[in-house]
């Protein structure tokens, strides 16, 4: 079939993407100055509209949304649902099922991460904890001295070219968080899994200095054994959290070919989404609780800054050849985006 017929054919196939109906009342305020003064103003493709009284400006119910900005609505949900419900996949093979373009499945692929809601739970048990290493990656970077090279040592051991994704794991749900770049220290544990950490869990891990340091400072109970010994005395050893690092291993290296450091929290989220949704931990409603996230579009159009405060503040490496691509309204609510920053 000729390039032009299936192009058309595609269109005719998903033409029904426009019409696609939001339901619920996920508009309680304001998403430009988060003014609870609001009111319905008409319809815009079927879907409501609404007006601020305050900063006097228009939204609808997807404003901010991972659904917001999205011409194709109804393949973008087919899109989401696969990536969630399916088996991980490579951008290329997702963008030639699904007939968009490869930079298209890539954008739409982040959204959908941005957008995965978060299970609140915390420990109360014993829990295996430990820093997974993946090495520094500036994958899809453009203007670096030495492109060929995008990454950073690939010798083991740790050193300022290793990402820690510090990782929190028990029978029934798993923490993962991309902590520094370096050597783990007590305070990049306090910043990332502090909240989820209460007086009854119990610390299990290898002698970590940093771990330990942690444990003592938060007064809580902590066993640990020497890397080659594998378990404690009394049996208590990182068996699970071992299971999980040489998966996320295996998805990371070889089925995304490598992921680049900038993207790695969005990664590490679906993993961990996965995860614990195999343990039924928390019922929700999926759709319902990623259209309530507001600031998808905040964050998405604000990864490069993020990303740069990251390089920044907790690593020793240089945050160098910015991202050029430019997004409309790309500082739209620039506070709140930083304030739930995925890294």
């Amino acid at each position: 079939m000729p390039s032009i017929e299936r192009k058309a054919l595609i269109k005719e196939l998903y033409k029904e993407t426009e019409t696609v109906q939001v339901t619920g009342n996920y508009a309680k305020h304001c998403p430009h100055c988060e003014s609870k003064s609001i009111s319905r103003y008409g319809t815009q493709k079927g879907e409501q509209r609404f007006k601020c009284g305050e900063c006097g400006k228009y939204f609808k119910e997807t404003t901010g949304t991972v659904l917001g900005r999205i011409r194709k609505k109804s393949l973008f949900l087919k899109f989401q649902d696969a990536m969630i419900n399916e088996e991980y996949c490579s951008i290329k093979k997702m963008a030639e099922r699904f007939g968009v373009s490869v930079p298209t499945a890539f954008n739409w692929r982040h959204k959908i991460l941005l957008s995965l809601p978060e299970l609140n739970c915390k420990f109360q048990d014993e829990t295996q904890i430990d820093d997974i290493w993946i090495r520094y990656s500036q994958k899809g970077r453009k203007g670096l001295e030495y492109g060929k090279k995008r990454g950073g040592t690939s010798h083991k051991g740790d050193s300022n070219y290793q990402v820690k994704i510090l990782t929190a794991t028990n029978s029934t749900h798993t923490e993962m968080k991309v902590s520094n770049i370096g050597r783990l220290k007590k305070a990049d544990i306090q910043r990332s899994l502090g909240d989820k950490i209460t007086k009854k869990t119990i610390l299990i891990s290898d002698k970590h200095k940093s771990i330990q340091g942690f444990a003592i400072d938060n007064k809580l109970e902590y066993h640990s054994f020497k890397a080659s010994q594998h378990t404690t005395k009394d049996g208590k050893g990182v068996q699970l959290l071992n299971n999980i690092a040489g998966r996320m291993d295996t998805l990371l290296n070889r089925t995304f070919k490598g992921v680049s450091t900038k993207y790695l929290q969005l990664y590490v989220n679906w993993f961990k989404f996965k995860e614990n949704s195999k343990n039924n931990i928390k019922e929700i409603n999926l759709q319902n609780e990623i259209l309530s996230k507001k600031y998808t579009w905040d964050l998405f159009s604000n990864i490069e800054g993020i990303y740069g405060n990251f390089i920044k503040n907790h690593s020793a490496r240089t945050y160098r050849c910015p991202q050029q691509q430019k997004f409309k309204a790309q500082n739209w609510n620039q506070n709140l985006a930083f304030k739930n920053s995925f890294i």
